[in-house]
């Protein structure tokens, strides 16, 4: 399996709770940095799309013109049948391309936060070993309409679509970060947290870092998920 990573951010981290399970399962890791204005590569180089986060907004087009080749390539991946995952501002393109609307959200979701299966998610074989509630750690001030054939599979108290499924394809989308290490969350507290302003769903820098030195390693999370994708999906 050839996984590649579309990055929007020079703050990413080489080591993530993706890369290690790639690791473990001797899978190849791509990446293209959107932010340098790197090529794109052919769809023909990968079997996994990996669509991350990423601090800008998905209607910033002219601010980030990459952004207009980005969406046309996920959704040259979707027709291909690529398996896609979008994670975060990854999971809001993916909705876009899918025809569903992007826009601020009214509360921010920053810190350690509960997700919580509807129905649909405790039926769904991505969910699979995973509780119907869980925590895990969020970064987002922006969310989407869930798009048409698309199922909500989980949701916040803060946010009504925190996963979903695309019926006619092979593409999953999360809004929160499974991803991420404790070295993560660690980092992105000490040179950010001064931005997080406490609110009803941002818990605040010293909170976090609280937090995240009680909370177990949530590799356990991302490996869950993962394998279930590489069951279902992998055998197309």
């Amino acid at each position: 399996m050839r996984l590649h990573f579309l990055e929007h951010d020079p703050d990413y981290f080489s080591n993530t709770n993706i890369t290690l399970w790639a690791e473990t399962k001797g899978y190849q890791v791509t990446n293209t940095d959107l932010f340098k204005m790197e090529k794109l590569p052919s769809l023909s180089d990968f079997d996994w799309l990996m669509i991350m986060g990423g601090s800008q907004h998905a209607w910033e087009e002219e601010v980030h013109p990459w952004l207009v080749e980005e969406k046309q390539f996920i959704a040259n991946a979707l027709s291909e049948r690529k398996i896609i995952l979008g994670i975060c501002f990854g999971a809001q393109l993916l909705a876009e391309v899918l025809g569903g609307r992007v826009y601020p959200k009214r509360k921010e979701e920053i810190g350690w936060y509960e997700v919580t299966l509807n129905k649909e998610g405790l039926d769904s074989f991505l969910f699979k070993s995973v509780p119907d509630r869980f925590l895990t750690f969020h970064w987002h001030s922006d969310h989407f309409a869930l798009p048409v054939r698309c199922t909500r599979l989980a949701f916040s108290k803060a946010t009504a679509n925190q996963a979903y499924i695309h019926n006619d394809s092979c593409a999953v989308g999360i809004q929160f970060h499974p991803e991420y290490t404790r070295e993560m969350i660690r980092f992105f507290s000490k040179e950010y947290g001064h931005e997080w302003v406490k609110g009803p769903y941002v818990a605040g820098k010293e909170a976090v870092l609280a937090m995240t030195e009680q909370v177990p390693e949530t590799y356990w999370l991302m490996e869950t998920f993962l394998n279930n994708m590489d069951h279902q999906f992998g055998k197309f």
